[in-house]
């Protein structure tokens, strides 16, 4: 098998206010949008979606009985061209209903941020620095 990550699928409280924001974040056409009754899927580029799915269904679905908000077990991360776009998403971020957890910060792997998204799940924006 060759690992590759197609699609993310990230529990959400309330599958409305998670769609504004991430509609507005991501700002895609109405044609790389899917919604059903209990979900939201972005269709990004190549092979890759975004799902937003009801929280409660996700453990339900992992076999857990306990939900808590933002403690998903992992982080999602990406990858910027520059600080000053990592700065720009960050504007974008609150614009859109989302947190700063950590402003941009330069350090010796590079210029990294991390914020919450409407249902406190954990982002980290990073631009690394350039290999000479």
């Amino acid at each position: 098998m060759k690992p590759r990550i197609s699609i993310i699928t990230i529990g959400v409280d309330d599958l409305e206010r998670a769609f504004g924001f991430y509609r507005s974040l991501f700002d895609v056409p109405d044609e790389q949008i899917g919604a059903g009754e209990d979900h939201v899927a972005f269709f990004l580029d190549g092979d890759f979606s975004f799902v937003l799915f009801p929280r409660a269904q996700i453990a339900e679905t992992a076999g857990r009985e306990e939900v808590v908000a933002g403690t998903p077990g992992f982080v999602l991360s990406h990858r910027a061209e520059n600080a000053e776009e990592v700065d720009e998403i960050l504007e974008r971020v609150l614009i859109s209903g989302g947190s700063i957890i950590t402003p941009g910060t330069q350090s010796e792997w590079g210029y990294s941020a991390y914020f919450e998204d409407s249902e406190g799940n954990v982002w980290e924006l990073m631009a690394t620095p350039v290999a000479n």
